[in-house]
């Protein structure tokens, strides 16, 4: 019994493989299994402290921000997700820059220039530093991207968001990090 290659057709297998790796690029970037239950950064706990560094190479740490609160939103100029709520979150940074409000964007495995071109690009002004080895971002448990917690001012995530939010969530995010 033989089998003669040439009549078999690849296209299914194309297909499939097409769709695995679709529904890979959707977990890498906004997927809700985005953070592990059991982590280290857990709602009512205490936000892991961190140091990183800002586009300018100064100095960043979330203990620096204690008697403000705070977003930080995990991202990168790759992911679709992340430039799409990137307007909103400049929109509530303007909005509540003078109410003890730090938004925070952690760029996580890029480079200052990357990261710099596209902030200029966009107009975006709240603070921004680079996770460039990934570690704070292990810290975190982060799995997809954009992910976001909402720190209260004592340094108690609050709540937490797993992929895009539009800036109707955004608001009430931050309210109960707020109260």
């Amino acid at each position: 019994m033989s089998i003669k290659l040439k009549n078999l057709s690849f296209r299914p297998v194309l297909v499939i493989l097409s769709l695995v790796l679709f529904t890979l690029l959707l977990q890498a970037c906004g997927s809700e299994s985005g953070l592990a239950s059991s982590g280290k950064a857990e709602l009512d706990k205490p936000a892991p402290d961190f140091t990183l560094q800002d586009l300018d190479g100064n100095t960043v740490r979330l203990s620096d921000f204690r008697g403000k609160v705070v977003f930080l939103n995990f991202w990168a100029t790759w992911c679709p997700p992340c430039r799409m709520e990137m307007p909103d979150i400049e929109a509530l940074h303007r909005k509540y820059r003078d109410r003890d409000v730090i938004i925070l964007g952690v760029d996580i495995q890029e480079n200052a220039n990357t990261v710099r071109a596209f902030i200029g690009e966009g107009g975006y002004t709240w603070t921004f530093a680079l996770d460039t080895s990934g570690e704070v971002a292990t810290i975190y448990q982060v799995r997809g991207i954009p992910a976001s917690y909402f720190i209260d001012k004592k340094g108690i995530i609050r709540a937490l968001s797993i992929g895009a939010m539009t800036g109707q969530t955004m608001e009430m995010k931050l309210a109960q990090a707020m109260q």
